[in-house]
């Protein structure tokens, strides 16, 4: 389980195989808003969620290197919230894995609720 401490916004990770190239993860949002996914759209709650998320070996090792970061950036957070809720393959058993029509203006509406964070990643390149 990861320690709550480790989890906050504006973590700067620098690809160890090119230092031009880094990610600003909030990984404090992103672990919010697939906590508050998981509770308006799989029915869990939040402490449930919270466990879920904070022992998940997704969360655990988010920050282990630049990989961890763009693989968890190439998902949506509904994917990962809705795998994390219904377990691999959740799509196989009738769980829908495009979000809901009201998904996006909902997501930025809590965003904004919680004093999120816009974005989960923000990628930079220095050419």
């Amino acid at each position: 389980m990861i320690e709550e401490s480790k989890i906050v916004d504006g973590i700067v990770i620098v690809n160890d195989r090119d230092p031009r190239e880094s990610v600003v993860f909030n990984f404090r949002t992103w672990v919010a808003i697939i906590q508050a996914i998981m509770v308006k759209y799989a029915g869990k709650s939040e402490e449930e969620a919270k466990s879920l998320v904070l022992d998940s070996p997704l969360v655990e090792h988010a920050l282990d290197r630049y990989m961890a970061i763009v693989v968890r950036a190439h998902e949506l957070d509904y994917h990962f919230a809705m795998l994390l809720a219904h377990g691999e393959q959740y799509w196989h058993r009738g769980i829908d894995s495009d979000p809901p029509g009201d998904f996006w203006k909902w997501e930025e509406q809590y965003r904004l609720d919680h004093n999120l964070e816009a974005d989960d990643f923000i990628f930079s390149d220095e050419q």
